[in-house]
């Protein structure tokens, strides 16, 4: 194509045409495709040389094509790899804590497995079988628990269940074998220390020796009645004094048929009835001689034997609810148990302690200059009250001796 050149009247340069001063565009190829051209050399312009820097600055925001990438220094490097490190120590310490949670939880729910031979029961009088065995380590608790499904832990603890049970059986056997030697030994020794002991020798000697004494003794205890008490106190002082002249009477008697519960209920009531017969005598004969000993020291011995006769009383009343059957049965008296019997004795007995207490309290009132009057007729009204309702009641001297006091009260009351 040919430019038109036109001069004008101002003798400008001529101007280019429409047509050539239209620049050349392209159409943009695709990115991988383009190729940027080589910029013409600048000694030579080429036709339109103004318009066609411009029209490659536009096709290159067109095509956007990126910048090269810009390689990281050694420094950017280094931070890098350390934060990379410091997020796996983060990682690999979660992972810890979460096994070591796991192992707890394993060790709290898993168990030993069952034994596959369960030991056999241990006899009656065998000796105490051997403590279990020790629970495993915690190690192989912590491996057990982590492989579960591994069969490897399960055989290991049934071979050393059948282990521990194979010795556990071979340790009763030797348990049952040193126990029975011991009792053979033991045995043994018993004989000899039999057949060196005196003792024993003496029981043996009374034994074979005093076999037709111990009969008649038998026979006697058997056979024998009592019309009254005291004639089974006589009777039981005369077996007590026979039966002393052997070694061992327990030991002896026991190689025979000895009637123990006749012969134990007889020696109950013949010691019963001592008792009561020896407190009855000693509060009977009590009396206030003019004794050089002070009015509170034979108050109080007074008390005391009443004291007695109380807890004396009591007794035999439990102890009538108790055997007088078995003493009909057995033909022993019982009549004196009865209130007719020593019983009466005991309530007279008491009587005779309270005109002793009056008397006393009496003769006292008389010298006393201390001003303790008030406080001794207190003490004998009392004492008087308990004898009243021990005894059932008062005589006719004992009567007396209260209306006595009471007359040297009255004064007492007025003043």
């Amino acid at each position: 194509m040919k430019q038109q050149v036109v001069s004008n009247s101002h003798g400008s340069r001529p101007a280019p045409s429409p047509v050539a001063a239209r620049p050349r565009v392209s159409r943009p190829a695709p990115p991988n495709l383009v190729k940027q051209a080589p910029s013409p050399p600048a000694s030579v312009p080429a036709p339109g040389a103004k318009a066609k820097p411009r029209a490659m600055a536009v096709a290159r925001r067109q095509l956007a094509v990126p910048a090269p990438e810009r390689r990281e220094t050694v420094e950017e490097e280094v931070v890098r790899l350390r934060g990379e490190v410091e997020a796996l120590r983060r990682e690999v310490q979660r992972l810890l804590r979460l096994n070591s949670d796991l192992q707890q939880s394993n060790k709290a729910v898993v168990t030993d497995p069952p034994p596959r031979n369960p030991p056999p029961p241990p006899p009656k009088k065998a000796p105490a079988p051997p403590p279990p065995p020790p629970p495993p380590p915690r190690q192989q608790q912590q491996q057990r628990g982590s492989s579960r499904t591994s069969p490897a832990p399960v055989s290991q603890a049934t071979t050393l269940l059948d282990t521990y049970n194979s010795m556990a059986k071979h340790q009763r056997h030797t348990q049952r074998r040193s126990a029975a030697a011991a009792a053979t030994s033991q045995a043994s020794i018993v004989d000899e220390l039999q057949n060196r002991s005196t003792h024993l020798l003496a029981i043996k000697a009374d034994v074979e020796t005093k076999a037709e004494f111990i009969k008649d003794l038998i026979n006697k205890v058997q056979t024998s009645t009592f019309a009254s008490v005291d004639q089974v106190l006589t009777f039981v002082d005369w077996l007590d004094q026979q039966l002393s002249t052997l070694a061992d009477e327990t030991a002896v008697l026991k190689h025979f048929d000895w009637p123990e519960r006749k012969a134990d209920a007889l020696r109950e009531a013949a010691s019963e009835y001592r008792h009561i017969k020896c407190l009855v005598t000693d509060v009977s004969s009590l009396s206030d001689d003019g004794s050089p000993t002070s009015c509170d020291a034979t108050l109080r011995k007074i008390s005391s034997l009443l004291d007695r006769l109380e807890k004396s009383m009591n007794r035999l009343v439990n102890l009538r609810n108790s055997v007088m059957p078995t003493h009909r049965e057995l033909r022993i008296p019982t009549d004196w148990m009865l209130d007719s019997g020593i019983v009466s004795k005991m309530r007279l007995a008491s009587v005779n302690l309270a005109k002793v207490y009056m008397r006393r309290v009496l003769k006292e009132l008389d010298r006393d200059t201390t001003g303790n009057e008030d406080n001794l007729v207190a003490q004998s009204v009392r004492f008087t009250y308990r004898v009243h309702q021990f005894a059932g009641g008062l005589d006719c001297e004992a009567m007396h001796k209260f209306e006595e006091l009471r007359r040297r009260v009255q004064p007492v009351s007025s003043a």
